[in-house]
């Protein structure tokens, strides 16, 4: 039995161990990861929540995909000839399209569709694209880390982690119609012919053909990951040069030319495939010559300068001798004065460069305030991808230090290297760990520690370079030239979260392999043992994080539905069939491509941010200004036929306010805040009832009050109101009284207004700061209520004679806006209330210009560039 027993275990254990075999089964485990991603990425589709309920036709989940949908069904209304002019966008500007690839892949999924079904709609097609590049983008995926780590487990499990990783599932969910999916197809398509052109040069004898035919590849699939996601291939701008300079600094002359014929072709490839593939050679000048791209023509000046040095026969022995710092010279000095003469400030660059490493999406206040563009902390991440995959991911980074370490001949130095490498990680992650950490990555400190960890690798790494002979792995240099990059973004902006992660999906299972490995090195039965126990507790470790992760984007996936809700649905219809074709509409930029798609409208401004000076204009005179002759120049100069504002405005106030603010940002910026009653709380009279409206809000300005009795003055940013009490009487209700708080001392002090059932009451005399009632719903064991006067918002004297507050929320109680006429309000409630924020109606305005005889129509209005608060001593208003 025994020996039947050993035959069968022999037979089974040579099976498996057949190169085929496992190949096989690699392969079959990654299909059935494919389906199961597909499968999850399709819920949304599948389970109805993308169907629009007025045209019964399908929707996108997010904003800016109703802009690539747009240009799809332009595509097939004028048979693939866009006119010159998209009207829809910017009129005034005469703005052109997108030259991003994603509306023509729509295109042809939806004719590939219809050869099989031709009841197929072009918005199921669009969709689906997601899902169809989100399973292109991971075969080809699978294949890169195959490729790249030899090893097709590490392949299957990074493939099966990007598959359920949460970060990577909206972008590439059904209806999630963005370049994000399909960029990061063109993404791993370009660092796989990369990778191969770079293992190609390892040969003993490669052929010059071959090199320049695998740098062209390699430049035609970096246009088109820029023409399908230009902000992802700018990653490829940095991972290219990196990978191939480390390459260089550890090669065999006799590789030179090679190398060069293989890079310089790279680049060449993507000048001849730029007007192929419908992209601009200005456009891509403007990407080769920023300070990210830069690096990608550094690196062909450099190579190309050292092999003329070594190669040529140059008289001076100096030069040739030291031709790698010969070269560094001429490049910094040939390259400084072309780009001055032909290009621009070669200083400039350099300061550029520093400033978007530590502010990777500028300060600009449009950027900035755009959530997605929001500089994250390292807490951000760790939240996003979970402890344990962090913390493995920076382990994979230090074992990736130590491989690069291993081929240092001078062993002695690999510590050294290995050190300072780990440093270097630690400085750019922790850097900027939260906001109230010492390292809140804005400070002082902050950016010290991270330059100082910077500069101790490189110091280090140059002094090895110069003491030791230096071997370096393909692998290993493509996964340290990714790696770094991706690591650099994690603090560059929440949005780029998508575009990390396949790295961590690979260095994650890396990690784990390397560490079996390193036990199994090794002669010592204790670190052996320690080996095994460390990857059996990390994959344990990964199964449970792994179906954590399941079950997280299966949720998300089932119950996942449009931000084009059903108000903006119902909206929109409205506006399709009550107003006329060309009727141009004025609102928060955010809604753009709803209006333009959904509408069938033309918009002032839109997400695209074409001219976001007119988004700073539309901030100040219009949404919160005070001066209600600025909103209708503004609209009179622009021909404005309609004004649209939703409820998610009121929320947003910080956000335009800020855009709206003047250079010393001192006037406008503010937000408001609500304050809720707890009925709890409420205490009842024989004559009256008192409330308290608990809350928070630091003060947006410097307040001033005094009567007979007091003379108080309230810092902004460090005194602020904590709460608001409201009597209310059978004869109506008494004066607010906001409880104000500074330096651990309350201040009860009068708001001068109440804003109740429609009325605007003004007591004479307080603080210039109005009170403004409306319901709460409130979630009971008994089911919801509705708390009438449970829920009162702040309006100080910032916020409380913007257009926002007087028109939308109090509806014009002061008739400032008489030519501006309510036409339409949607909303699934009867009326406004809070439920974790406001909930109101998106209320439509005809803007009757005809009326306004007394307004000047600015033309400043329309100017596309201006100071901010830049026209306030216009005259609006005729004499």
């Amino acid at each position: 039995m025994n020996k039947e027993v050993k035959k069968y275990y022999g037979e089974t254990k040579k099976f498996f161990g057949n190169k085929k075999v496992q190949n096989t089964i690699a392969i079959v485990l990654f299909l059935a990861i494919l389906i199961l991603g597909v499968w999850i990425r399709v819920q949304p589709i599948t389970n109805g929540n993308l169907i629009d309920q007025t045209t019964g036709d399908y929707t996108p989940l997010a904003l800016d995909p109703y802009y690539f949908l747009r240009v799809s069904e332009t595509l097939i209304a004028t048979e693939g000839n866009l006119p010159e002019i998209d009207n829809m966008r910017y009129p005034a500007l005469e703005s052109g399209w997108t030259k991003e690839i994603l509306p023509k892949s729509t295109v042809l999924i939806y004719n590939v569709i219809n050869t099989f079904n031709s009841e197929a709609t072009l918005n199921f097609a669009d969709v689906l694209n997601p899902v169809v590049f989100f399973a292109l983008g991971l075969i080809v995926f699978f294949i890169l880390i195959w490729f790249i780590t030899k090893n097709k487990w590490i392949a299957t499990i990074s493939s099966f982690i990007l598959t359920i990783i949460p970060p990577y599932l909206y972008r590439t969910l059904g209806g999630f119609s963005d370049h994000e999916s399909i960029g990061m197809f063109g993404f791993f398509l370009a660092l796989l012919f990369f990778s191969i052109g770079l293992y190609y040069l390892e040969k003993k004898k490669p052929i010059y053909w071959k090199s320049g035919l695998l740098g062209l590849a390699t430049g035609f699939l970096t246009i088109f990951a820029i023409v399908a996601w230009g902000g992802g291939a700018k990653f490829l701008l940095m991972i290219f040069p990196l990978a191939f300079l480390i390459r260089w600094f550890v090669k065999e002359d006799k590789s030179m030319w090679n190398s060069v014929i293989f890079y310089s072709l790279f680049v060449f490839g993507m000048i001849i495939s730029t007007p192929i593939l419908g992209y601009s050679l200005s456009s891509l000048k403007g990407q080769l010559f920023s300070s990210v791209g830069i690096f990608t023509l550094v690196a062909l000046a450099y190579t190309l300068m050292e092999t003329l040095v070594v190669k040529l026969k140059f008289k001076s022995k100096l030069i040739k001798k030291n031709s790698t710092l010969s070269s560094i010279i001429l490049t910094i000095i040939i390259g400084g004065i072309f780009y001055q003469i032909f290009v621009g400030n070669f200083f400039s660059l350099i300061l550029g460069l520093i400033e978007k490493i530590i502010y990777p999406f500028g300060t600009g206040r449009v950027g900035l305030t755009v959530a997605e563009n929001k500089q994250p902390y390292l807490s951000d991440w760790i939240g996003q991808v979970g402890k344990f995959v962090f913390y493995t991911m920076l382990a994979g980074t230090i074992l990736v230090g130590g491989k690069l370490a291993s081929g240092i001949k001078k062993k002695k130095l690999r510590p050294l290297f290995i050190g300072t490498f780990a440093f270097f990680i630690i400085g750019i992650l922790y850097s900027r760990i939260s906001a109230s950490s010492i390292f809140n990555g804005n400070n002082f400190i902050s950016h010290a520690f991270f330059f100082i960890s910077f500069l101790s690798v490189a110091i280090a790494s140059i002094y090895i370079y110069n003491k030791s002979e230096w071997k370096i792995k393909s692998q290993w240099i493509i996964i340290v030239a990714w790696m770094i990059p991706m690591l650099l973004a994690v603090r560059s902006a929440i949005r780029v979260f998508f575009a990390i992660v396949p790295f961590v999906a690979v260095i994650v299972p890396i990690a784990i392999f390397e560490i079996a490995k390193w036990g199994k090195n090794k002669k010592d039965d204790l670190v052996k043992l320690i080996s095994v126990v460390l990857t059996l507790f990390l994959i344990v470790m990964l199964l449970i994080t792994s179906i954590g992760y399941y079950k997280s984007v299966k949720q998300q996936a089932d119950y996942q539905t449009p931000s084009y809700n059903a108000d903006w649905q119902n909206a929109m219809s409205w506006v399709r069939n009550n107003t006329q074709q060309g009727d141009l509409f004025v609102h928060w930029w955010d809604y753009g491509y709803w209006v333009q798609t959904g509408g069938n409208r033309p918009t002032v401004t839109d997400g695209g941010h074409f001219n976001s000076y007119w988004d700073h204009l539309i901030g100040r005179y219009i949404l919160t200004t005070p001066y209600p002759e600025t909103a209708k120049s503004f609209m009179k100069a622009h021909e404005v036929n309609y004004l649209l504002i939703d409820p998610t405005d009121i929320g947003k106030y910080s956000a335009y306010s800020s855009i709206g603010d003047d250079e010393e940002v001192s006037d406008r910026a503010s937000y408001i805040t609500t304050f809720i009653s707890d009925l709890s709380e409420v205490q009842e009279t024989r004559n009256s009832t008192l409330r308290f409206y608990r809350g928070g809000m630091m003060l947006d300005d410097d307040l001033r009050y005094k009567d007979e009795t007091q003379d108080v003055f309230l810092p902004k940013n460090k005194a602020g109101i904590g709460a608001i009490m409201l009597e209310k009487t059978k004869s109506g209700y008494g004066q607010p009284q906001g409880v104000y708080i500074y330096n651990s001392k309350q201040y009860n002090l009068p708001l001068r207004y109440l804003f109740v059932g429609g009325e605007l009451v003004d007591f004479g005399k307080g603080i210039n700061a109005t009170m403004y009632l409306y319901p709460n719903l409130i979630n009971s064991k008994a089911g919801q209520q509705v708390d009438q006067e449970g829920a009162a918002m702040y309006l100080s004297e910032k916020t409380k004679d913007s257009l926002v507050a007087q028109l939308y929320l109090m509806n014009d109680p002061q008739e400032l806006y008489p030519e501006l006429e309510l036409v339409h309000e949607e909303s699934a409630y009867p009326f406004a209330f809070n439920y974790g924020g406001y909930r109101g109606a998106i209320k439509i305005y005809k803007v009757n210009t005809d009326e306004m005889t007394e307004i000047i129509a600015r033309e400043e209005f329309t100017y596309t560039s201006g100071e901010y608060g830049g026209l306030d001593d216009l005259q609006f208003v005729k004499n």
